[in-house]
């Protein structure tokens, strides 16, 4: 089978398995089945908006997954898989068992995709306007997306998941002694989930870097983590973590997002001013690639 059609293959299988965990949240939503949902889940889907978001998400995975041209594979498996992470957290949190492991199963599919698309850079020449992918930027895309990404839970849970869910992180940052902490929980989730959106889908990459270490820094800070010592396992936490979570973000200030980004599909397409392009990181490459192209 050709790399065309095994992208196209993967993109379809994902989004009929993301159509058919919507379909089941929608008729879980209806009353009319309850498969793999306890009546717990149920009671709590129900009575708050975590099954509007569940199924606007997932259904906007089928959609950009499947509007997305293929001739774009990245685009295809970052604009889909975003959607996806924050449907299957809202499943996975709200105890929907069935429509969590449809979930899995396409996010296997987009897995499979981005090695798909990982072996085809390596093995063939980059087009005109591309540089060749290699190792080291593949190294660079893996870490950057699993970083970024990794910010999708702790953004869901405090959006999208309904007020049960929610109420945790509110009662955490009442125990900070946060003034009005419902406000400061929800924007800490807006943050969090453009951040998730500048690191992991590599959007202006270079800014979205810094101010997600100076957000992390912040917390850090309101959590008094830097008062209880270094290891992370000590109680309470110490500031291990959120440092070298940082640490990794800020690492991307100097290249940017680079391959698997959206900062290198739209420089590849769109002729940008130079002032945009600044926050972005290095697309130099790209763009003087194409404009030489053109100009020969």
């Amino acid at each position: 089978m050709t790399y065309p059609k095994v992208i196209q293959a993967l993109r379809i299988t994902s989004a009929m398995l993301i159509g058919i965990a919507a379909l089941l949240a929608i008729l879980i939503w209806l009353g009319v089945s309850q498969f793999g949902a306890s009546d717990q889940a149920v009671s709590v889907i129900k009575s708050s908006s975590a099954i509007y978001f569940l199924i606007g998400f997932l259904c906007l995975s089928v959609f950009l997954t499947l509007i997305t041209p293929i001739a774009i594979p990245r685009l295809v498996f970052l604009l889909g898989l975003f959607p996806l992470l924050v449907g299957w957290r809202i499943s996975a949190l709200t105890g929907m068992g069935t429509v969590n492991v449809l979930c899995a199963c396409a996010f296997a599919g987009f897995v499979a995709m981005f090695i798909t698309l990982v072996l085809h850079g390596l093995r063939t020449s980059a087009p005109t306007g591309r540089p060749q992918t290699k190792y080291s930027t593949v190294q660079l895309a893996f870490i950057r997306l699993y970083i970024g990404l990794d910010l999708i839970p702790h953004c869901t849970e405090k959006l999208f998941a309904g007020p049960t869910v929610r109420s945790g992180d509110v009662q955490s940052f009442q125990a900070l002694g946060v003034p009005d902490p419902l406000q400061f929980v929800l924007v800490a989730g807006m943050i969090e989930f453009s951040a998730a959106i500048g690191v992991g889908l590599g959007l202006f990459t270079r800014l979205a870097a810094v101010l997600t270490v100076v957000y992390l820094m912040v917390a850090t800070i309101m959590g008094h983590h830097f008062l209880l010592g270094f290891i992370w396992a000590s109680p309470g936490g110490g500031w291990e973590y959120p440092v070298l979570w940082s640490v990794l973000i800020l690492s991307f200030v100097f290249g940017g997002g680079r391959w698997m980004s959206l900062d290198e599909v739209i420089s590849e397409h769109v002729k940008l001013p130079r002032w945009v392009l600044a926050p972005m990181g290095d697309t130099s490459s790209h763009c003087h690639t194409r404009m030489d192209s053109a100009e020969s």
